[in-house]
């Protein structure tokens, strides 16, 4: 099979060929390289590439599928990291020079449960300075190109993850998700990424931006591969205090079920205010796609929801400002502008502000547990503008900031400050060829009923066939 069709197959259709030995974990990983060598100076998804190391894991996995130790649906299939996550013996610079030499000496808990799935790390994947920031764009490594138009941000601090997915340079990869950072890139690059439930997945060895927004994610070709990596990646780790000890269930339990009686809510308040018509229009006709599929479709009065974005950005900033506070005073003079505007300007947010603004989530958590208690899932936009260029979100000379992409997180934010899982996945595209997300939020530790809707949308859409122009 021609490594471009290698490289746009999903963990689904590929697992089943590795296993069966009709596919090489050698033949795809090396796929996999020669695309990297081939279009990364177009995209800019990578900070550091493994090529060796991916060659002898992927041998490794090659012998063991033959002696008959197949460990997975993972096995022998290449994931990027972003570059926040330890990986042992290589650097994690979160995108910041300051942290170029920052060896890990330990894997991540993620990258232990990856590795022990017999999924080969392919590289670190690139990402906005300590992951503070919307855009994709980073002064220190350069931005990410989108592969639908290079021209275009990939959107969010995971921008090389999903330009690297996108594009068709890895299989899969992880992103984290503070402020949408899974969904937003993953809304603009046309795949699927999913922020699990806050807890679900460990974020052990992963260096921290918000503690209490943080979360850890797959990005994905379809909602299916999001299933297979959950069902490797959720579950309790003490090593992290917040991790939890909910059961954890089979997350592709789901895939098959459709919308026949899945109760869909769609807001009225807020999510549809001022959207770019082009969005709008595509989550519409997906809604009706939903109802015409069987499932049970009603609005939902949210009044109060607004607040939750602006809860979580006084959230992310305080916790930001503390965790960063030594290093601004330190070697502020090394960050980016942008960054070290905002931290500083985090820094000396008063403390009541931050104790104002978690009693406010707490509320606010109750408010979307009580909206949603009749329902399965709640559809949204993921973001509301169309894709911004790379110039729009490019600071001016002597400006610390651009306002390219000030919107991007207006809707994502919510659920990071509730916490609850939020798959974004493709819906269509703008007349400029652009993916356009929808947002697929489920109830908290219900991921199930969220992948279950999204994959049932996926079939029924029948976008998935549809590829970049890059090649």
């Amino acid at each position: 099979m021609p490594d471009n069709d290698l490289s746009f197959a999903s963990i689904h259709e590929l697992s089943p060929r590795i296993r069966s030995g009709e596919l090489s974990p050698v033949e795809l990983t090396q796929a996999s390289l020669d695309r990297i060598e081939r279009l990364e100076p177009q995209l800019n998804a990578f900070l550091e590439v493994f090529s060796e190391s991916a060659l002898a894991q992927a041998r490794e996995a090659e012998a063991e599928i033959a002696n008959g130790n197949y460990r997975g649906p993972l096995h022998g299939i290449t994931i990027a990291l972003k570059d926040l996550i330890d990986v042992e013996g290589t650097v994690t610079t979160g995108g910041s020079t300051i942290l170029k030499d920052n060896m890990a000496t330990s894997d991540a808990t993620v990258t232990r449960l990856l590795k022990d799935a017999g999924a080969i790390i392919i590289g670190k994947a690139a990402l906005v300075e300590f992951a503070m920031g919307a855009t994709g764009v980073n002064p220190h490594y350069g931005p990410s190109h989108n592969p639908w138009n290079l021209e275009r941000i990939c959107c969010g601090s995971s921008m090389g993850s999903a330009s690297a997915v996108a594009g068709g340079l890895a299989v899969g990869a992880l992103g984290s998700d503070t402020g949408g950072s899974i969904r937003m890139p993953a809304s603009v690059t046309g795949i699927a990424g999913l922020k699990p439930t806050y807890g679900r997945i460990s974020r052990e060895g992963v260096l921290d931006l918000s503690w209490s927004c943080d979360h850890v994610g797959p990005m994905t070709r379809t909602v299916a591969d999001c299933a297979h990596m959950m069902n490797v990646l959720a579950g309790y780790d003490p090593a992290d205090p917040a991790s939890s000890e909910q059961p954890v269930p089979d997350f592709t339990s789901g895939l098959q079920q459709g919308f026949k009686g899945l109760r869909v809510g769609v807001p009225k308040e807020f999510f549809f205010e001022g959207v770019d018509p082009e969005i709008e229009s595509a989550i519409r006709a997906g809604i009706d796609l939903m109802e015409r599929e069987g499932a049970s479709v009603s609005e939902v009065s949210m009044p109060w929801v607004a607040l939750g974005r602006t809860i979580n950005i006084a959230l992310l900033g305080s916790e930001a400002g503390a965790l960063h506070r030594e290093l601004v005073q330190e070697r502020g003079h090394e960050l980016s502008p942008a960054i070290r505007a905002r931290l500083e300007s985090a820094i000396v947010m008063p403390a009541s502000g931050y104790i104002d603004a978690q009693r406010a989530r707490r509320k606010f958590i109750e408010q979307m547990d009580e909206a949603m208690s009749e329902l399965d899932v709640l559809i949204t936009p993921s973001v509301p503008i169309q894709t911004p260029t790379i110039a729009e979100c490019t600071p001016p000379p002597g400006s610390p900031d651009a306002p390219g992409g000030a919107a991007l997180t207006q809707f994502t934010g919510v659920f990071d400050t509730t916490g609850q899982p939020s798959l974004s996945l493709n819906c269509g595209f703008t007349k400029d060829g652009m993916p356009i997300g929808m947002m697929i939020n489920g109830r908290a530790f219900d991921e199930v009923s969220v992948l279950r809707a999204g994959a049932a949308f996926e079939r029924a859409a029948g976008l998935l066939e549809k590829r970049p122009p890059i090649s």
